[in-house]
């Protein structure tokens, strides 16, 4: 029923422990296609050492996750796409309640859980459930707040809904080097819901070495033309559609991007968001917004403006990681 798709890169620190968090699952219907993307660890080698007929592993030069990720599920077979990080865990239960919300809405493209966030350094866990759906099993708008739906490892795709959106094949932009998880799950969600399953079951592991998320504040212009590709890309999918809560969202998230500029007064990168950014995203601003951003002198006047707009868009009570609604 399910391919287990898991990208590899250097992760022989990882990769047994996410092995054996989907090994011991209790629903036993599911191949494992791992994807090594040109380690130069020895991880791959300690997959194929574990003694399980499902797991399978392809090895290929370094591409990127993206690129692992597309040739995985271009090997595997089965009619749902259920993806983990070699440096995530899933719960025994997870691809067991995964199978009951398909059973259930089986017209979905997405099918996700909350997660548990925990510091491998710390020891410590997060619980990032939506409160309004906790213990839920239900169909959700995914634009309500992209940001708090779940993360890559705790997301199951329809393999016929994924194959609408992306004929080709290459549903995560290959290249990008952040992003490309929500570039994905977008472009899907413009076809089907989501289902949203309000149990942790999946464990999302930070202070992992070699995450993107590590990156310090002094790489953060590297990101900015894959961030700048994301919305580029998401958009050329998402405006034709009708979705109300896309376009509401899509203003909320480029005044948010804006307002980390401001918060660190890096107008140069400012700069080269914006101007990455095809006609149309630039025309989300309001006339003169742009410009008032660009004003130092108006920075203070600039960030209030836009805390204005983040507290109407909470007025929509979209779901907020951590609280009630």
């Amino acid at each position: 029923m399910f391919s287990v798709i898991i990208p590899l890169y250097n992760k022989a620190h990882t990769i047994e422990r996410t092995l054996q968090s989907v090994l011991a699952q209790t629903f036993r219907e599911f191949e494992v296609v791992i994807v090594n993307d040109g380690s130069t660890d020895d991880g791959a080698d300690r997959a194929r050492r574990i003694p399980d007929s499902r797991i399978r592993v392809i090895d290929q030069r370094n591409q990127g996750v993206s690129a692992a990720r597309n040739q995985g599920i271009a090997h595997s077979s089965q009619p749902f796409i259920a993806l983990i990080d070699g440096d995530d865990e899933w719960l025994p239960g997870f691809l067991e309640k995964m199978r009951e919300a398909i059973l259930q809405f089986p017209r979905a493209g997405l099918y996700g859980c909350s997660s548990l966030h925990r510091n491998l350094i710390s020891g410590e866990s997060d619980d990032a459930t939506l409160g309004r759906y906790r213990d839920k099993v239900q169909v959700v708008d995914y634009f309500e707040n992209p940001h708090t739906m779940p993360h890559t490892s705790a997301m199951v795709m329809s393999r016929e809904v994924y194959a609408r959106a992306f004929p080709d094949g290459l549903g995560f932009p290959v290249g990008m080097k952040c992003c490309e998880d929500w570039c994905c799950f977008y472009r899907v969600a413009f076809h089907a819901p989501l289902v949203y399953v309000g149990t942790p079951l999946a464990i999302r592991n930070n202070n992992v070495p070699g995450q993107v998320t590590h990156a310090s504040g002094a790489d953060e212009s590297v990101f900015i033309p894959h961030i700048v590709r994301f919305y580029n890309l998401t958009h050329e999918a998402g405006r034709a559609t009708g979705s109300i809560t896309y376009h509401r969202f899509l203003r909320y998230d480029l005044r948010h991007r804006m307002l980390g500029f401001l918060k660190t007064r890096d107008w140069k990168l400012m700069q080269a968001f914006v101007e990455g950014l095809e006609d149309d995203l630039r025309r989300q601003f309001l006339p003169g917004e742009l410009g008032l951003y660009g004003t130092r002198m108006l920075r203070l006047l600039s960030m209030m403006f836009i805390y204005a707009t983040k507290v109407i868009w909470r007025t929509h009570r979209y779901p907020v990681t951590g609280l009630k609604y």
